[in-house]
This record gives structure tokens, sequence and C-alpha cells, in this order.
């Protein structure tokens, strides 16, 4: 996400080895998490209470293989695209997930 220049709803400090959570900028989450069910039948999951609609949370605790995940970060940045998200380079996100996963 950060390659992606999306910033996460939690610092570092808490991120969760189970959740996600992402707070887009310039883009709707909630237009995020529409268009990826529709075009890719990925389903992420949005913000409750006072966050809904403004945060999406992507899953990785389970059964979650390295092609889950850049599925879902290719996915992801396909959307983001097509959304006329402007915050980073078409590539970088897959890009650093394909290194970490090495």
């Amino acid at each position: 996400m950060k390659a992606l220049e999306l910033p996460l709803f939690a610092p570092d400090s808490n991120a969760s080895p189970a959740v996600t959570a992402v707070a887009p900028t310039g883009v709707s989450a909630e237009d995020i998490r529409s268009l990826m069910k529709k075009r890719f039948d990925i389903s992420l999951a949005g913000g409750q209470d006072h966050l809904k609609g403004q945060i999406f949370r992507i899953g990785h605790l389970g059964f979650v293989s390295d092609r889950d995940i850049l599925a879902a970060i290719a996915s992801l940045e396909a959307v983001l695209q097509e959304l006329g998200y402007k915050g980073s380079t078409p590539g970088v996100g897959i890009s650093a997930a394909a290194k970490a996963l090495v």
C-alpha cells in the first residue's frame, strides 16, 4: 500500500498481522470496494461505525498464498487506474509486493 502511496489507517507501530486498513485519499473507499468486487470478484471489507465509507480493509490471515496477494494488489492497481487515482505509477505496487515475497 505504501508503494501505491495509499495511506494506511493505522501507524506502523499499530499495524495488524491479520488485516491492512487503508484510508485512501483522492478516491472513494466504497468505489474501490465496489469495483474490486465487480471486475475481479475480490471482496474488500469496509470500515465500521464512524469509518464506514472512509477505509477499506484487506484480510491476510489464514490460508493466503503469494498468488492471492499478487492478484489482489494487481487488481487494486487496475481499479485505482480506472477510478483515476493519480497517487502512484502503475506497476509499483505489484513490483513492491513481488520483491517482498521473494
